[in-house]
């Protein structure tokens, strides 16, 4: 998978994500559970073997859930906004 369809799978599952969980009035960061799901949407399918990214997903959703954001960069990574 190129560099350009991987960025653009992220976004559109990101997208995804957000819209679900904004949908069920989710606030503030993901359980454990919710988490999981989210990073292996988003990892999962971009970089399977690639641990870091996959524990820098789950932090991220664990503190500001639907908030997460992934930045453009391969492996992707994923921080709070300020």
């Amino acid at each position: 998978m190129s560099k350009r369809s991987a960025r653009s799978w992220v976004f559109t599952a990101l997208a995804a994500v957000a819209l679900g969980g904004a949908a069920l009035g989710c606030g503030g960061g993901y359980d454990d559970e919710d988490a999981r799901a989210a990073c292996d949407a988003l990892v999962g399918q971009v970089a399977t073997s690639d641990e870091a990214a996959y524990d820098e997903c789950m932090e991220c959703h664990r503190q500001c859930g639907v908030n997460c954001a992934v930045l453009e960069s391969f492996p992707p990574q994923f921080v709070c906004p300020e």
